[in-house]
């Protein structure tokens, strides 16, 4: 059911209350508990447009591999994600991949491909690219490898809930160089 169905049935549902007898009230006069009433509606039609408070995204898809080309592990879906200030986007990360979310105004042609290399910025972008977020580096690599960790969990699958109390077009990539090669970039516009 779409929002405006909801609002106009809520809405001719407190009119309704409105014509109901006096007697059919406990105690309070008819119009705080009215007023009640109306408040609750507000609240739950602001919990109806707040559906991109929090946000589901997927960053790779499976168990990955290292592979360049593999184009079913390295992307971030959707590309354009949507969220609300004071939002927060929920990164669903399968695989090998570290999250980097850039501050607003950082564009996707400021970022600089390294000749080689497993990670694009070692240990972080410069200060020239203002990070907003710099996401745990996942277990695994080539050898020696980055050490497992419990407190943050770096497993290769795992959550990291960012949030994001600003409005702006921030763009988040992968901070593993074979897959921002192969596109893994999006970005978050949040408003």
């Amino acid at each position: 059911m779409d929002r405006r169905k909801v609002s106009t049935g809520l809405i001719w549902g407190v009119a309704a209350l409105g014509l109901a007898p006096h007697r059919s009230w406990a105690q309070g006069s008819t119009k705080e508990k009215l007023q009640g009433f109306v408040d609750r509606v507000q609240e739950h039609v602001h919990d109806i447009d707040n559906d991109r408070a929090s946000v589901t995204v997927s960053f790779g898809a499976g168990l990955n591999t290292a592979q360049p080309g593999n184009a079913a592990n390295h992307h971030i879906l959707p590309r354009e994600i949507k969220v609300n200030k004071a939002g927060v986007v929920n990164f669903v990360v399968a695989g090998f991949h570290q999250i980097i979310v850039f501050a607003p105004g950082v564009v996707l042609g400021q970022i600089v491909v390294p000749p080689a290399g497993l990670f694009l910025y070692e240990p972080a972008p410069p200060s020239a690219l203002p990070v907003h977020y710099l996401g745990i580096r996942t277990t695994g690599g080539p050898p020696p490898g980055i050490a497992p960790t419990s407190d943050p969990s770096n497993s290769p699958n795992r959550v990291e809930s960012v949030s994001f109390a600003n409005p702006g077009s921030y763009l988040v990539i992968c901070n593993v160089r074979p897959h921002f090669i192969d596109g893994m970039w999006a970005t978050i516009k949040v408003s």
